[in-house]
């Protein structure tokens, strides 16, 4: 009686490469998922940072305008600056401010002997709004206001007045006819690059 060879079970060359290929096609699949999975959520994440940078510098904004104080200051040549002052938007980086004022409401320690008031000021320059906040009321000689970028990829701001108490809305403050005079009401409207056009009326030493 002849002794059969027992058969070695395995896969075929045709099988492999089916497998393979089949394999392929769906690790092509699920790259591809994962691909648009990730950028959906970085863009969700650059959508929730742009709304939340939004959100803080326009409640930045408001505290600084709802602390505003009837004060003046003087410049680095003894002139007296108004207590606000705000003119149309110059977007050149030397430009003077915006909007220029003087605030209340600065945290002092206990030992401190100096007023809570401060001098800060806006600025739009390459797309960017800046805070401006000088480190004395009365500046000497030789002083630069430390500068904080609030929000990126700004244009078309434009800035009005409200004369008080139901006076008309203007361009330019002060009047020169009161020039210590405060306005009422602050209207700030820019465009958001992903946003749009974004307008905010905020009332002034409230």
């Amino acid at each position: 009686m002849k002794r059969r060879v027992p058969r070695i079970a395995g896969f075929t060359l045709l099988e492999v490469l089916v497998a393979i290929s089949v394999f392929a096609v769906l690790s092509s699949l699920a790259y591809a998922g994962l691909t648009r999975m990730l950028e959906g959520r970085d863009r969700i994440e650059a959508e929730r940072a742009l709304w939340r940078n939004l959100a803080l510098a326009m409640a930045q904004v408001e505290d600084d305008l709802a602390q505003a104080r009837k004060r003046g200051v003087r410049d680095v040549s003894g002139v007296t600056v108004n207590p606000f002052e705000g003119r149309q938007v110059d977007p050149r980086p030397l430009a003077p401010p915006a909007m220029e004022f003087t605030r209340g409401g600065r945290y002092l320690t206990a030992e401190s002997t100096s007023p809570d008031l401060q001098r800060v000021g806006y600025r739009l320059s390459e797309g960017k709004l800046t805070r401006l906040v000088w480190p004395v009321l009365d500046r000497p000689p030789v002083v630069e206001p430390a500068a904080s970028v609030l929000l990126a990829n700004v244009d078309n701001m434009t800035l009005r007045f409200h004369t008080p108490p139901n006076g008309p809305w203007v361009d330019t403050w002060p009047d020169p006819a009161n020039p210590t005079a405060m306005p009422a009401a602050v209207e700030l409207a820019f465009d958001v690059a992903g946003v749009g056009r974004i307008k905010r009326l905020l009332l002034v030493g409230q």
